[in-house]
């Protein structure tokens, strides 16, 4: 038995593009949409914050005292510290330590939350027993919790007055006896 062989077959005739072209197509365009929407939302909340935010930096009188209010709230340093707004007494004759160890912070999250922090480093000549004796003495009933060494071989005074808490800490360095004096409050600036 002979078999005819059969004869080649025409090449198909190319399909009409079909709903798998079109979904391609359409992701392209879905894509770049998206890519145009989200490039001008980005652009758009660039423009309004550089519009809303303020940023001032002051100089005068040698201390620099840095400002930040955006729509979300406010930051504001300065190097502005003395016993009325720390809260504590400073040790007689105590020399503050330089301007960066020492500031005044106000921080105000969009009428929900507002802390101030105050921290002043100082040093003086006399001895830790000396300095100690003085801010037992000055602080009295209000110190809340004293440690004579903690871990790190500071002598502390820890006061908390409701929404408000306030350290004295002193460490002996060499022949000088560093004093560090913080306060952190919630709350309005008139409060604290």
């Amino acid at each position: 038995m002979t078999t005819n062989p059969q004869p080649p077959r025409p090449p198909a005739a190319p399909q009409p593009p079909g709903s798998r072209g079109n979904l391609v197509v359409i992701a392209l365009l879905l894509l770049a949409l998206i890519v145009v929407v989200g490039s001008l939302g980005v652009w758009a909340g660039l423009h309004i914050l550089s519009n809303t935010v303020q940023v001032n930096v002051n100089h005068e009188g040698g201390n620099k005292e840095v400002s930040i209010k955006t729509p979300l709230g406010s930051v504001e340093v300065n190097h502005d510290l003395n016993e009325a707004n720390l809260g504590l007494p400073i040790y007689p004759g105590a020399t503050r330590l330089k301007d960066h160890a020492s500031a005044n912070v106000n921080l105000d999250i969009a009428d929900e939350a507002k802390v101030r922090v105050l921290a002043g480093k100082f040093e003086t000549s006399d001895s830790v027993d000396k300095v100690s004796a003085f801010y037992r003495d000055r602080l009295g009933d209000q110190v809340t919790k004293y440690r004579e060494k903690d871990e790190e071989g500071k002598t502390v005074f820890e006061i908390k007055q409701g929404k408000q808490d306030k350290v004295v800490a002193l460490k002996s360095e060499g022949v000088k006896t560093v004093i560090e004096l913080i306060r952190v409050s919630e709350g309005s600036p008139e409060a604290n």
